[in-house]
């Protein structure tokens, strides 16, 4: 059997060795947090960007669905009787009118000068139950 060897590690012993790993691990854990910051606003960009698309999906489906009904001649033809008054010929137009500010303070006056009505109370349940059964 031969003797065994021993590495002579010299006066510092192991220590530059565990710090040099320790650097190479700091500088790796450095590398590493640019891009995870990077993927990160991505993820976060991607989600806001998505959340636009389905408001403006929303938008267009609004936008189709009016699309349509304008090319309804029918809904064109209400449109333009209650836009513009469109009358054909041989209908007669009638115009019906607001009531005027005098009569509208009246009847603003009258309601104010009724007097109030007592509210009505509702039967509890106690008086429901007994009126169904026929007692009360």
């Amino acid at each position: 059997m031969t003797p065994r060897r021993k590495r002579k590690l010299g006066r510092w012993g192991r220590a530059p060795q565990i710090v040099a790993g320790v650097l190479i691990l700091g500088l790796l854990g450095a590398m590493a947090i640019k891009p995870t910051k990077d993927l990160l606003q991505q993820k976060s960009r991607v989600a806001g960007v998505a959340q636009e698309l389905a408001v403006l999906q929303k938008s267009n489906g609004r936008l189709e669905h009016r699309i349509a009904k304008l090319k309804d001649p029918d809904y064109i033809d209400q449109l333009a009787r209650r836009q513009i008054g469109l009358v054909k010929p041989g209908e007669v137009p009638y115009v019906v009118m607001p009531p005027s500010r005098r009569v509208q303070k009246r009847a603003h006056h009258k309601a104010a000068s009724r007097p109030a009505r007592p509210p009505v109370e509702s039967p509890s349940f106690v008086q429901k139950v007994l009126h169904f059964i026929g007692i009360g």
